[in-house]
């Protein structure tokens, strides 16, 4: 179980890990198979998140899950095509958090925005203000905590990869729901989360053991366990 370490993570892993450590060796230490899972609502996360990329970027058509943020993407549209929007873009950091490629073998730290809307720009055209995003499909309530520490997160990526930038808005939108949650971010305060972060991540990717934690929560949905998981996890609950 531990003849390698997982030598990189990313919001997603960290809380797989944090929940139960084991599902995540299974899932990306050992590979296991997942295809007997029922995919349907990520799937169609995958392609909401695809149907508002290409809409905002001219090669797709507008389509009903996004239509309670019409005027949204709409706007976003138009701050796109004026050069003020950054689509899905792989931010790769290493170790010592400085950038690096999405599959550099020194990338540790992976994070993937929605988009980041360059809000306002300093003299000399750099940005100062901006609002990073997250989309979200699915049920808001009960994640609202998960969901404000993965945009934290992501603010301490857009201070760390644009150095001008003084202030993030960072918004989470719920696009089944019609409803947007921002969080403002300064530099000082976001920047005060990143040894937190560091040490989360670190002991995660240092673990030399990972050990099972079963839960009737943290095993219901798991792919390995008994509920709605194949079983293959012997301490599954």
């Amino acid at each position: 179980m531990t003849e390698s370490l997982i030598s990189a993570w990313s919001f997603s892993r960290l809380k797989d890990y944090e929940s139960c450590p084991y599902k995540l060796w299974l899932k990306v230490g050992e590979k296991r198979d997942q295809s007997h899972m029922d995919m349907t609502a990520a799937d169609r996360g995958t392609m909401v998140h695809d149907s508002a990329e290409h809409y905002v970027d001219g090669t797709g058509d507008f389509i009903k899950e996004m239509s309670r943020f019409r005027p949204y993407f709409e706007e976003l549209k138009s701050k796109y095509e004026a050069g003020d929007v950054i689509l899905e873009e792989n931010w790769g950091f290493t170790v010592d958090w400085e950038q690096t490629g999405w599959w550099d073998k020194n990338v540790w730290c992976r994070m993937k925005l929605d988009n980041l809307i360059t809000d306002e720009y300093n003299p000399s055209g750099d940005p100062v203000v901006v609002t990073p995003t997250d989309y979200k499909t699915g049920k808001k309530y009960g994640n609202e905590v998960s969901h404000n520490m993965q945009g934290q997160l992501y603010a301490v990526g857009t201070f760390l990869r644009f150095p001008t930038v003084e202030v993030a808005n960072v918004e989470i939108q719920y696009l089944d729901h019609g409803l947007t949650t921002k969080r403002i971010y300064t530099r000082e305060k976001a920047m005060k989360f990143l040894p937190m972060w560091n040490t989360r991540a670190k002991r995660m990717t240092e673990a030399e053991d990972f050990p099972p934690k079963p839960t009737k929560v943290t095993c219901m949905w798991c792919p390995f366990g008994p509920q709605h998981g194949d079983g293959s996890c012997e301490w599954g609950v």
